[in-house]
């Protein structure tokens, strides 16, 4: 179990004071966003997704602050609008609704006074606006230059398109969207353009007036009268931002596995109906993210690569269609793409193919139960492609018929179709066909030495190729094939059909792909939108190789095109500085319009509405809010801004478009604060020994509790400071001596094998290298051997001899494959091998004479140099160097393989961003296995503990301190700070899974379990195992359990309605998953769980899961992770509440544990065992009871020691056995008796009698009732007729004896004679002769329940006493000469009858009142003499004469 701690006070340091910096924030500002989405969910919030070039993706959610822009589909109501007022999120528990406040009030669309402040509208304009129809060109409205009336003016007035100006080209900041923060001059009109030649436009202009249209429809929009009683008289003039400050926040950020570079986020797409957004990144990565609590669900990793040259794909597209309730097609695509080290080798600007690489996948969303998690799978091989760019890929389904269909633009500018059938897997296993298919381009054995060309994939078109070309466009109506795209049919799952082609779809040289959008809108119908930076076309096709009809979309802007989306059939939007509207009116040959396309038919795009959007980084539009645009923006001090723009057509004109902030970062970029340090690594040494590289280049060292419990400093701190801070806060334990004068960008612990001195290797950003010894943080030798950073290490030892003059050096390798050799003694630069086109994938060294090392890089080439000389000797193949190594002499170097840091923490790995940095991974499992010997070795008071100790438990403190969520419960606060000693930190605990890292950003302890059931789950558990570990201390142990117990059962009440409450099948998944110490806390909770659980919802959840008992599952599939979980899940439920489940179910969750209990290889026996303990009663009426506790006696009395610890279940069986012995004790004993009497082998009696032994040390007072029974059949076993019998079980026969006499007072054994005594509850003594292994005969004198026995020392007499009658009875038990004559007689006791030969009353008054139990303890007989005994009864002393 992981928990991601981010320490966010590190991240950044700094001298002055400053207001605090938000690390998300800035992180934020600082990254390069390549991708962004947006949605709305149904309780009105805004959502934004923003991908990044590192891999990692910020989530951000807006609470509505005008409702009428939410639902324009609500009625309008008239009512008095009162000023806006801003009133900040308070605390969760005031209303649950307070996101709402201003609903009633803003709902209404006529609005105005509000909706009118956020934009800035001149009354002229809204006047005109509201009463023209006449058609224009939507102008330019946005202006960001004062000294530039007169090009306003020119691009008002005219309708020719701009002329680029040498200011466009120099002001490259509107191509990225940068804002330079000017005071907005007042927005022109946006005009309501009428449809050219349609009725509409013969009619008046009064007609036209009383007739108001939708703006996006067909359909009449409800008509409000001007004189709306909301209308303030002088609407107070603002400018576009003014109004409601930011509601926005920072909800999470994610960190995907691999991030970093080469790994940005490409593309999204948000699934509504699963609240999942599907991320691909372009290394081919896909990943689903569950929206509740932005956590990573599934994944699916890059397809295989055959090549070198495989690598340089980009993935940048995502196309997805629904084919279920929970299944969705996804279609990836890539275009070649340069590698890393192109620019360097002046290749970035070659042509490149045209081609595209397809992959498909299934989604299939996971159940709410967990059950079935939510899963990608591969549907297609990797050699899918087509000709033509990524961008010009689309794919389509019919909702008539349901198939699907690929749509492409062709490097020729066709469009292209082709029809897709996914091929059911079942068919796939029938045919036994695997999913991938052989490389198109096999290598030869025997081809020429060369060392390969990674940029082959980007040449450009042959000759031949281009002749083609042309002659397909000179046809025009016809295309010839270029290429072969596939060379099958079927591919993997996917099968292809023939592809048809429907002519040109663009025509114009200059027009560049950027993107398409289609959609059919008939059953054979597809119609269609492509777009470049600047221009749009659209286009309509049908079946039967229908040529493509192609329309002109009116489209001017001054910036790029980033995006085009269908409202629906009829209308679209187009996304740019200037945010456009359009419908599509089909018209016949005279122009009219036309009810039924046909041929005949054209389609015009007529522009109905323009909103300026103002240059932006990023925009996004959604199904979910059609008419909210929100864009991202960066601001001219670096800081990032999302805003939206709204266009409600059902409002009044001068309401229709409004533009507000939602969300504007407080916090500067990282890195631009004057006299500040930014943290650019991390190395986790040890838990105390944390190492912080920063920009300034200094390491400093701290620990992982003040990483986690640093607070807000009073004073300024030097940021060479690392003496002890006042207030109890220590900064920094040591800050190196010198600075390297570069951002320290990583570090590596090395190690000297001969002295056993440890350093620091650290690269800088300028290409250097600094070596810190790590005692004392010292620079010990620096230089600056690269051009690029240094990336990876490896280390020689002194031992390797096969070296040569590598052996004692480090071999430090930078971006570029440049290789500095230094020599660990002394830190001197011995070589440096220069680098290659590739990365290096290994290196060997050695050769004839120990001076060759020969590098293998990632393209298959290999070099061989002279280490000595410096002389590059050959350059080879990795084949041909097999030969070489095999004739031996040789060594392999391994990369990245240095001296072994914390086993308990981990860095990140791929993203460096601030984020990122400051985010270290605790292993909860290691770290508490750790603490907790460290807390049971000490054993001794907090005040007395030794500094290992309280080192520890500061380390429990800290971690507790993330983990806790004070708030809450005052009195809780207060125990964990004056008690535990907690304190509120300002660190932050996320959420990791072997696919993601998620980060959390809370503004009240409410949020952290309002989010979901597994985050919930996740954060409680980690909460109680530490709890756990540090109640391990005693005089912690009481507050440790109160708090355990408020967050167990307490936290529904406190939470509210918002409260996730944990889910149990993540509970039960971490019991499997984790250490002992997790495994614990996780079963208390999972109990704690399953009792909180409704009726309803208890039988929903084994109905979910008992489909998948192991009993009812194939062979294959009965060791499976789901199987074991099903039955933990149903097991339990089945003991707590076993009335809800039906006798089918019971029936095969018994048959499940049996099938574990009896399996001697299944790993899961530990789980059947402690199911026996928990429900045997409920169990024991379905399957063979007997056979349970007999499996369950061998366990126990096993002494095999498995090399799995998890699997030496002996203790855990013997638990199950007391446990039972206790509630099923009649069925218990009757087991046990039976196979001590009639066991199948010696073993088993043998083990059953070992078992018995451990029963009356563990539990006597069960054995108790049963004493008669048990010792006959002690005796029994040792019968002298059975040789073999009697010498397998008498040393445990013998020890059940001692065990017996020693616990019961009642049972007592003469060795001499060889005479067992036991007692009967109903007052008669039995005798045994173990010799012969019989019962001699009975002594029947106590009318009432016994309480002791004894055999004087020459076993000649047996006294024996009970409490309940006062009395105490002497038997003559000696052989007499009358005993042969009257065998199964008592012997003459010297009087006639059966009577005792003497009975002595006494009275001890309540002393003899006592239970089973005390007799047990005091109640004892002591001979001092051959004829006097004394008997001891509590304080009381009896002596009596025999």
């Amino acid at each position: 179990m992981l928990l991601p701690l981010t320490f966010h006070a590190y991240a950044s340091i700094q001298d002055a004071i400053g207001p605090p910096i938000n690390v998300m924030e800035s992180d934020f500002n600082s990254e390069q966003t390549t991708s962004f989405v947006s949605w709305r969910t149904e309780n009105g919030l805004h959502y934004t997704a923003v991908g990044s070039s590192r891999g990692s993706i910020n989530i951000f959610n807006f609470h509505p602050t005008n409702t009428s822009n939410l639902d324009f589909r609500a009625r309008p109501t008239t009512c008095i609008t009162p000023p806006f007022e801003y009133n900040p999120p308070s605390a969760p528990s005031s209303s649950p609704s307070h996101s709402r406040r201003h609903s009633r009030s803003l709902q209404s669309p006529s609005s105005l006074s509000f909706n009118q402040a956020l934009i800035n509208v001149s009354a002229r304009a809204r006047v005109v606006s509201g009463v023209s129809r006449e058609q224009v060109e939507a102008p330019k409205n946005y202006v960001d230059f004062e000294d530039e009336p007169g090009r306003l003016k020119d691009i008002l007035m005219g309708n020719s398109k701009p002329k680029r100006a040498l200011a466009d080209s120099i002001l490259t900041s509107f191509d990225r969207g940068v804002v330079i923060e000017q005071s907005p001059a007042s927005a022109p009109p946006t005009l309501q353009p009428t449809l050219p030649n349609s009725p509409s436009s013969a009619s008046s202009t009064s007609k036209n007036k009383d007739d108001p249209r939708s703006l996006l429809s067909a359909i009449n929009s409800p008509t409000f009268p001007p004189g709306s009683p909301s209308v303030s008289p002088s609407p107070r003039q603002l400018s576009p931002f003014d109004g409601a400050p930011s509601r926005g926040t920072i909800k999470a950020g994610i960190i995907l596995d691999p991030g970093g570079h080469g790994h940005a986020v490409s593309a999204m797409r948000y699934i509504e109906t699963a609240d999942l957004l599907v991320v691909l990144q372009e290394s081919g990565n896909l990943s689903a993210l569950d929206m509740r609590d932005s956590t990573c669900v599934a994944t699916c990793e890059r397809m295989t690569t055959r090549s070198y040259q495989d690598l340089f794909w980009k993935w940048e597209t995502v196309r997805m269609v629904p084919t279920g309730d929970q299944t969705y097609l996804i279609l990836a695509c890539a275009s070649p793409s340069p590698p890393p080290f192109s620019e360097m080798f002046g290749l970035a600007d070659e042509p490149r193919d045209s081609r595209a690489r397809l992959n498909m996948f299934e989604l299939s969303v996971g159940d709410p139960h967990g059950v079935h998690p939510t899963r990608f799978e591969t549907l297609a091989s990797d050699v899918w492609q087509v000709d033509g760019p990524a961008v010009g890929v689309e794919l389509l389904m019919n909702d008539t018929d349901g198939s699907l269909q690929l749509v492409y633009v062709n490097s020729a500018n066709y469009l292209v179709t082709q029809c897709l059938t996914i091929i059911p897997g079942y068919e796939i296993r029938a045919r036994g066909q695997s999913f991938t298919s052989s490389s198109a381009h096999s290598q030869e054995e025997n081809r020429p030495l060369v060392i390969p060309n990674p940029f082959k994939v980007f040449g450009s078109k042959s000759v031949e190729s281009i002749a083609l070309l042309g002659q397909n466009q000179n046809s025009g109506t016809e295309q010839e094939s270029i290429s072969p795209t596939i060379t099958t049919r079927d591919l993997g799952r996917v099968r292809l059909e023939e592809e048809e082609s429907h002519g040109i779809v663009i025509s114009s040289p200059e027009f560049l792909l950027e993107g398409i959008t289609a959609r059919y809108t008939g059953l054979n119908e597809i119609i269609g939108l492509v777009w470049s930076n600047t221009d749009i076309m659209g286009f309509t096709t049908g079946e039967q190789e229908r040529p493509v009809t192609t329309f002109a979309v009116p489209f001017r802007s001054r910036g790029k095109v980033q995006g085009v989306h269908f409202m629906d059939d009829d209308t679209f939007v187009v996304l740019s500085d200037i945010i456009s509207h359009y419908c599509l009116r089909r018209v016949d040959a005279d122009n009219n319009t036309a009810t039924i396309s046909g041929t005949s038919t054209i389609i015009q795009a007529i522009q109905t509405m323009t909103n300026s959007g103002g240059p932006s980084l990023m925009l996004s539009w959604s199904r979910s809010s059609p008419h909210d645009i929100l864009a991202l923006r960066q601001l001219r001090s670096g800081q990032k801004e999302i805003l939206v723009h709204t266009i409600n057509p059902r409002q009044d004109m001068t309401t229709k478009q409004q533009r507000r902030s939602l969300w504007r970062a407080q916090s500067p970029s990282g890195g631009t604060i004057p006299g500040s340090a930014t943290l650019m690594s991390v190395l986790p040494v040890e838990l105390n020994f944390i190492l912080l590289g920063y920009s300034d280049g200094h390491i400093r060292q701290t620990s992982l509790p003040c990483l986690l419990q640093r607070r807000c400093h009073a004073q300024s701190v030097p940021l060479s400071a690392f003496s002890p801070i006042s207030a109890g806060d220590v900064l920094f334990d040591k800050v190196s001596d010198m600075s390297s004068h570069s951002s320290i960008l990583n570090m590596h612990l090395i190690r000297n094998d001969r002295t056993g001195e440890r350093y620091i290797l650290g690269g800088t950003d300028d290409g250097g290298i600094a070596i810190w010894a790590l005692e004392s943080l010292k620079l010990q030798a620096q230089f600056t051997p690269f051009i690029v950073p240094l990336t990876r290490i490896a280390q020689v030892l002194q031992s390797n001899e096969n070296a040569g003059p590598l052996r004692g050096t480090l071999l430090c390798v930078s971006g570029d494959g440049t290789i500095a050799v230094v020599s660990i003694e002394g830190f001197e630069m011995l070589y440096l091998i220069p680098g290659a086109s590739s990365p290096i994938a290994c290196i060997y060294a050695g050769g004839d004479d120990s001076n060759r090392v020969v590098l293998i890089y990632a393209d298959g080439s290999a070099r061989v140099w002279d280490i000595e000389s410096g002389e590059f000797l050959r350059a080879t193949t990795e084949e041909k160097t097999t030969e070489l190594f095999n004739a031996g002499g040789w060594i392999n170097i391994s990369l990245d393989k240095s001296e072994l840091t914390s086993i308990s923490i981990s860095m990140l790995s791929g993203s460096a961003g601030p984020v990122s940095l400051s985010t270290l991974l605790l292993s909860l499992d290691r770290f508490l296995k750790y603490t907790s010997v460290n807390v049971k070795s000490s054993g001794l008071a907090l005040s007395s503990l030794p500094a290992p100790s309280n080192a520890t438990l500061s380390q429990l403190r800290a971690v507790l301190s993330v983990l806790l969520t004070p708030g809450l419960s005052p009195d809780i606060d207060e125990i964990c700070e004056s008690r535990l000693g907690t304190n509120p930190s300002l660190s932050t605990v996320g959420f990791a899974s072997a696919l993601a890292t998620t980060i959390y950003h809370h503004d009240h302890p409410i949020h952290v379990w309002s989010m979901s059931a597994k985050v919930s789950a996740d954060r409680v558990l980690a909460i109680v195992s530490v709890l756990k570990t540090l109640s391990l201390s005693e005089e912690l142990s009481h507050d440790c359990q109160t708090v355990i117990t408020f967050y167990c059962t307490s936290l529904a009440h406190v939470v509210g309605a918002s409260y996730q409450a944990p889910d149990v099948a993540y509970l039960a998944t971490q019991w499997f998953d984790s250490s002992n110490d997790v495994r614990q806390a996780a079963k208390t909770l999972f109990d704690a769980g399953i009792i909180r659980l409704s009726d309803e919802e208890s039988i929903a959840l084994v109905d979910a899961w008992q489909h998948h008992l192991p009993c009812l599952q194939p062979s294959i599939e009965k060791e499976s992770a789901r199987s074991s979980l099903a039955l933990f899940i149903c097991g339990y439920m089945a003991a707590e509440k076993y009335s809800l489940l039906s006798t089918s179910s019971l029936v095969d969750i018994s048959k499940s544990i049996a099938l574990y209990l009896h399996d001697e290889s299944s790993a899961y026996r530990g789980l059947a065992i402690d199911l026996c303990a928990r429900g045997f009663q409920i169990w024991q009426h379905y399957i063979d009871a007997m056979a349970m506790l007999r499996a369950l006696y061998t366990l126990a009395t096993n002494t095999r020691k498995e090399t799995t610890p998890a699997r030496n279940i002996g203790p855990q069986a013997r638990s199950a056995v007391l446990q039972i012995a206790s509630s099923s004790t009649p069925l218990f004993m009757t087991t046990l008796t039976l196979d001590i009497l009639n066991p199948k082998t010696l073993d088993q009696r043998k083990s059953v009698m070992q078992l018995v032994a451990f029963m009356i040390r563990k539990r006597p007072l069960i054995l108790y009732p049963n004493l008669p029974r048990l010792m006959e059949a002690v005796v029994k076993s040792l019968d002298p007729n059975s040789t073999a019998s009697r010498d397998a079980v008498l040393d445990s026969a013998t020890e059940i004896i001692g065990h017996v006499v020693k616990t019961f007072p009642t049972v007592d054994f003469h060795m001499a004679t060889q005479r067992l005594a036991v007692g009967t509850s109903e007052g008669a003594f039995i005798m045994y002769d173990l010799k012969t292994a019989t019962q001699l005969y009975v002594l029947e004198g106590h009318k009432r329940r016994p309480a002791a026995c004894t055999f004087s020392p020459d076993g000649r007499r047996l006294v024996t006493m009970s409490l309940e009658e006062g009395v105490v009875l002497v038997w003559k038990v000696g052989s007499s000469f009358t005993s042969f004559f009257n065998p199964g007689a008592p012997p003459r006791q010297g009087h006639g009858g059966s009577l005792p030969f003497k009975t002595l009353n006494f009275n001890v008054g309540d002393e003899a009142n006592m239970t089973i139990a005390s007799t047990l303890e005091w109640v004892k007989f002591e001979w001092p003499a051959e004829r006097t005994v004394r008997l001891y009864i509590r304080e009381s002393v009896l002596t009596f004469s025999t």
